[in-house]
């Protein structure tokens, strides 16, 4: 997963941001929902005044302010607004938008047909198509019903029976938008039955026959199972209590137990569906020679990309932000270079049956040496104040898969005098304070590990499939809301059609707020290396080096100084204001890729849908206000 330093923040972090709160959410939010204000106020002056005159114009938007403050929202009805949105939901499914539902079990029903029954990760590719299916179908739903509903009531005129009763336009605005929502929830729930299903009945096989099985003399039987859906295991039972495992095949496992006839019966699959609860820990680096360094070595196109920038906020207040810790980069093998992982809260309550561990580790060859046998590492688990430490726990680098070790509660190991001897992992290892240290080395000759903050994580519990898939399904329906917001709020002021062209516009952007962000911050970083856009096209016109200063007390100076600010500003302020749906769609991705969707990550979703809908429904409250339905 291509996990960003924002996304290991508590909700309260991302919310508040305690060491920067000017780089807050909740800042941005309410500097975002200020400029929008300040920005429809001005705009609707300057129609009032374009229809009305200057005075009576400003009289006109007063008006509407105070009628929305002191009248239509103390006096909105949540009875009026329940019965409207009762309407809007019997209008949507009078035009038969459950058609989608049925749709969607056609594409499951032909799935076979270009799913890839051969894929490494068959769980991966079920749970990305089901949910991936879901997004689109259900916010092109959305986008439609939204953005057809109110023009065309006014233009059959249907919206006169309403407006004629009191109604007050903060609940038809409300009613239209709750409303909507109901029938999107409607058909998200039996999509959602329906992609449970499928991926469970998707990835459920039986072995029913095992090859022939040896003993290997050391108390353990090991044999193969038959072929099925691509793919057949090794296993190795231990020949006392006749149970055993099999290796990890496309993702999953079984269980093989030895009856007391002699058969073997092999388990249902395990592990396909996961939801791995990962605890993080904070990433330090030594490069070859035992220095301590920021970061691991750079190794030119293929160094893992997680750096992160400044916030929007900041750069628009003026008040820029230093870039944030790196924690990734790669370590060179038979050195002293260490990438050290330090965890807090590791108590034998969380731990009882020693530490599970996951490892999920980039490598990189100078040379491309023995491929087959694969490069190889170590974990050693030491205690960061006494520096007493395990006997280190070797692997080999599996890419495609996330490797799984348990530390255990007791091993050899060297004390903190460096004596050898049996160490307890809580009484020896862990600090007093709850902390314990892995580091990780590469053991190779001119090989290298890359690593992130979450190439190595511990697991000390993991939540079920369902209720990530519910979570996921969660995401997808704030998604579909906040596309139900802007397609109320665009067509309270334009016909279905335009309406249905402007959310889709404000999608599309919104999918794209993070090349926006990075194009801005691209260039804010570049600003003091030949200047902006407007810099830089002059010295190319002028064919003057970088180097070269600008005369910034001079008049063009001055402007082309002045220009290249108010771009940045005003990507700054574009990628600050858009919806990142991305980030949201990404929650599909912790769930194929088996994590548990935490709770911050969908409390920030949250939050951040509800910023949404609010700002849309103060615009579709003073677009309504001011149109001439009656005309």
């Amino acid at each position: 997963m291509n996990l960003q330093p924002e996304d290991f923040w508590s909700f309260n972090e991302w919310l508040l941001r305690p060491d920067a709160f000017l780089e807050s959410a909740l800042l941005q939010g309410v500097v975002l929902i200020v400029l929008s204000i300040v920005l429809g106020l001005m705009v609707g002056y300057i129609i009032s005044a374009a229809r009305y005159g200057p005075v009576e114009g400003f009289y006109a938007v007063a008006r509407t302010v105070r009628d929305l403050i002191r009248f239509d929202l103390p006096g909105t009805s949540p009875r009026r607004i329940m019965a409207l949105a009762r309407l809007a939901f019997k209008e949507a499914i009078r035009r038969k938008v459950l058609f989608v539902v049925g749709l969607f079990v056609v594409g499951l029903l032909l799935a076979g047909w270009y799913l890839d029954p051969k894929s490494d990760d068959p769980a991966r590719l079920y749970i990305s198509f089901v949910l991936t299916a879901t997004n689109y179908l259900v916010l092109a739903l959305a986008l439609f019903i939204s953005a057809f509903s109110l023009p065309m009531d006014i233009k059959s005129k249907t919206i006169y029976t309403i407006v004629t009763k009191p109604v007050r336009p903060t609940e038809i605005v409300l009613g239209r938008m709750l409303g909507f929502v109901g029938v999107g929830t409607l058909i998200l729930v039996p999509m959602g039955l329906a992609s449970y299903i499928f991926v469970k009945r998707g990835l459920r096989h039986t072995h029913l026959e095992v090859a022939e099985v040896v003993d290997n003399g050391r108390g353990e039987l090991v044999g193969e199972t038959d072929y099925v859906q691509f793919h057949k295991h090794s296993f190795t039972i231990n020949a006392e209590d006749g149970l055993g495992l099999t290796d990890i095949q496309r993702g999953h496992k079984h269980v093989v137990r030895r009856t007391e006839d002699g058969k073997f019966v092999i388990g249902s699959p395990q592990g396909a569906l996961r939801a791995r609860v990962p605890s993080y820990g904070e990433v330090s680096f030594t490069d070859r020679s035992g220095n301590v360094k920021e970061a691991g070595i750079d190794v030119g196109a293929e160094q893992i990309n997680r750096g992160y920038g400044t916030a929007g906020v900041s750069r628009v207040l003026g008040i820029a932000k230093g870039p944030r810790k790196i924690e990734h980069g790669y370590i060179e093998g038979a050195t002293l270079a260490v990438a050290t992982f330090e965890f807090k809260d590791v108590t034998q309550s969380r731990y009882s049956e020693g530490i599970p561990i996951d490892l999920s580790v980039r490598a990189y060859r100078s040379y491309k040496g023995d491929i087959e046998s694969g490069i190889r590492g170590t974990l050693t688990v030491r205690n960061p104040d006494t520096k007493a430490e395990f006997d280190p726990i070797d692997f080999v680098v599996d890419e495609y898969q996330v490797d799984e070790k348990v530390i255990p509660l007791t091993r050899k190991g060297t004390d903190a005098s460096g004596e050898a001897m049996d160490l307890d992992l809580f009484d020896d290892l862990v600090s007093d304070d709850g902390h314990v240290q892995i580091q990780l080395k590469c053991l190779d000759r001119e090989q290298y590990l890359g690593v992130t903050k979450s190439s190595v994580y511990l697991r000390p519990a993991e939540s079920t499939f369902a209720w990530n898939l519910t979570k996921a399904y969660g995401s997808i329906w704030l998604q579909m809301t906040m596309v139900i917001a802007f397609g109320v709020m665009f067509s309270t002021f334009l016909s279905g059609p335009v309406a249905m062209v402007a959310t889709s516009v404000c999608v599309l952007l919104g999918f794209s707020a993070e090349q926006i962000y990075d194009t801005r911050h691209w260039i804010d970083s570049n600003m003091s290396n030949g200047g902006g856009p407007i810099e830089a096209f002059v010295r190319i016109l002028q064919q003057d080096a970088m180097t070269t200063q600008l005369d910034v007390e001079a008049v063009a100076g001055k402007v082309i100084k002045t220009l290249d600010a108010g771009i940045v500003y005003m990507l700054d302020a574009i990628a600050t204001a858009l919806p990142n749906l991305p980030k949201m769609v990404g929650t599909a991705e912790y769930a194929a890729s088996g994590f548990d969707i935490f709770g911050a990550l969908l409390g920030r979703h949250t939050v951040a849908t509800l910023g949404y809908c609010i700002l849309a429904f103060l615009i579709s409250y003073f677009f309504l206000k001011s149109r001439e339905i009656a005309a």
